[in-house]
This record gives structure tokens, sequence and C-alpha cells, in this order.
């Protein structure tokens, strides 16, 4: 059996100065232990339930470079991205660029999305669910294209890319692992196959 955390709500008592040394202490502490992966929520508005909209939350990709540099062993990845919430070469490559630079321990968490009300409030695109799913389903098929090295022209439902290049590729051959999250039978379990 495999153990992760998942960290989800950042309102600790120390306040934001204290952030850095408790993550530091979290990561630190799962990699001793032996935890297989440390994920992070990838909200820009605090969706804990037991929290508040308005506290505190770290953008995710840049907390899980913070944590890959303080850690040797553990893997890191969200838990989970919405695919709208960044142009899906970009997402490739960030997920890229954190298995390059902690050694391979990077993973893909992606899904749907369904946040509205911070969609709203962050002025990010939060279309029907079967475009949502659309747009899964492509960053799914370019990054599979991009970590496999083929820059070919990209032609899916919804995003059309020149030469989608990936270079320095990830570490973790063939990828790193993928993680779909969603609670649907029919699209999710499909996507996952």
């Amino acid at each position: 059996m495999r153990l992760s955390v998942n960290v989800t709500n950042y309102s600790w008592p120390d306040g934001p100065s204290g952030l850095a040394a408790r993550l530091s202490e979290v990561v630190r502490a799962a990699d001793g232990a032996g935890l297989d992966t440390v994920w992070v929520s990838d909200h820009l508005l605090q969706a804990d339930p037991t929290s508040t909209e308005d506290a505190e939350m770290l953008e995710a990709y840049t907390t899980l470079g913070f944590l890959a540099a303080r850690s040797e062993r553990v893997r890191l990845g969200t838990m989970v991205t919405g695919v709208t919430y960044r142009p899906p070469a970009l997402l490739v490559k960030a997920v890229t660029t954190l298995d390059v630079l902690s050694g391979g321990r990077a993973w893909l968490g992606i899904g749907a999305g369904y946040h509205t009300s911070e969609a709203q409030a962050m002025g990010l695109p939060l279309p029907a669910v079967l475009e949502r799913f659309e747009r899964l389903e492509d960053t799914l098929r370019l990054a599979l294209q991009m970590w496999a090295g083929y820059d070919a022209e990209f032609h899916g439902t919804h995003y059309q890319l020149q030469r989608p290049i990936n270079s320095p590729n990830s570490l973790r051959r063939p990828h790193p692992p993928i993680l779909v999250g969603g609670m649907g039978e029919r699209r999710t379990l499909r996507l996952v196959a």
C-alpha cells in the first residue's frame, strides 16, 4: 500500500510568514516517513470544505517547485488541475519542468474542473461540462504527444498547436504518471482507460 498526503488548507497558526517553514516540515516529514506522494490542490481561492473561500491559498505549481527543492524522494503533483486553468502546452511544460527539476518525481493530476465561483472570481473560463471534457481529452492527447517527443502539429477539438516542442523532456519515461480526477463514470473512466 502507498500512502500520500494532500495539502488543501494553508490557514496555519503562523500565518503567511510561517507557510514556507511549515510546508518544508510537511514535505521533509513525508520524505522521511516513506510516503509516496505529496499532493497540493490546484485552486486560486481556498476550496477546502473546512475553510472559507477568502482564506490563504497558494498557487499549485509554484508550491510544487518549492516542495521539490526541499525533498529528495517523495513524488509531487496536483489533486487536481482543472483543465481550463492553463493552456494545455503550458501545463505540460510546467509538469515537465517539475519532473526535470525534481529528478523524475512529478505527477500530472488533471480533471475537467468544476468550481464556478472560483472561475468567476478569478476570470477563468469554465465552459459547459461537455466542452470541459473535450478539453480534458485534448489535453491528455497533447501531453502524451509532447512527452513522446513528437512535435508535429496537434489538432484537437479545441486546441490547434503548430509545433508543441517539449525540450527538455520529462525524466520519467515514458512520461510522468497521470491521475485523472472526476466523479462521472461515462467520460472520466473512458479517459482513464
